[in-house]
């Protein structure tokens, strides 16, 4: 049975598609502060990679701030999206359609540094996860970075579950319906996708989308025995301020010895 990323990223992508375009708003700040982050570690200029990198909102604003950055994404229309986009700015990111799960493969040589960002792991499980985290630590230079941004915590997540909320883009409205596997400390949400007409709402697709959701400390269990180490943590990643107990987000920064 095809994994669920397939149904997401590729065979209904138009519908993710929707919410990352929407992103692009904030898409400049945040690709500054990961270049704030890179610059406080040394890392003015060099070699980035993104995993997951969607349509490349991020990679293309941080290749805006002077660096070499790679892309890889499941998704070959979001890959070929994020292409257009970079020519249409007038950057040159390198972009790869392949999975992350065997992106050692699929790109060459080693980086400065290496992030994901908007809960872009957890889609597989913490065996898949902790392999990925290896792949990295191997392709880092020394002193290079790994970048968890902007990951649902589990703690927050478990202190303010809803489990019916929705999102809403210029074109779908999208309700969520969830359940949080405490056993498995997976989020099983069901999506469903309204195409607005008018005041109307004409009901398009529906997609399950069950995700692993980490706690801080076993993200840096995960680092940690990919041989990196930890080096600092945010609570928010526009103000890069110090990390708080009820933080809905986990931004973390690990490094290679």
């Amino acid at each position: 049975m095809p994994h669920w990323t397939k149904k997401f990223f590729i065979d209904e992508e138009k519908y993710w598609h929707a919410l990352m375009d929407a992103g692009w708003k904030q898409a400049p700040a945040q690709a500054r502060a990961i270049a704030k982050i890179l610059k406080r570690n040394g890392i003015k200029h060099g070699q980035v990679l993104e995993l997951c990198c969607g349509n490349g909102r991020i990679s293309t604003n941080l290749a805006k701030q002077g660096y070499r950055v790679t892309g890889i994404d499941l998704s070959p229309a979001y890959i070929e999206d994020a292409k257009k986009r970079a020519r249409k700015i007038g950057v040159r990111p390198e972009y790869v359609c392949g999975d992350v799960r065997r992106f050692n493969r699929l790109v060459k040589g080693k980086f400065d540094a290496v992030y994901t960002i908007w809960t872009a792991i957890g889609y597989y499980d913490r065996k898949t996860d902790e392999r990925i985290f290896k792949m990295v630590a191997r392709r880092l230079y020394k002193n290079g970075l790994f970048m968890i941004l902007q990951t649902m915590s589990r703690e927050w997540l478990l202190n303010h579950y809803c489990h019916a909320i929705y999102d809403e883009t210029d074109k779908y409205l999208i309700l969520h319906r969830g359940k949080f596997d405490r056993i498995h400390s997976q989020n099983i949400e069901h999506w469903y996708f309204y195409e607005k007409r008018g005041k109307d709402l004409k009901f398009v697709t529906d997609m399950e989308l069950p995700l692993r959701i980490y706690s801080q400390h076993e993200i840096t269990e995960m680092a940690e025995g990919a041989g990196l180490k930890f080096t600092a943590a945010f609570n928010n990643l526009l103000l890069l301020n110090p990390p708080d107990p009820v933080t809905p987000q986990i931004n973390m920064v690990f490094q290679k010895p």
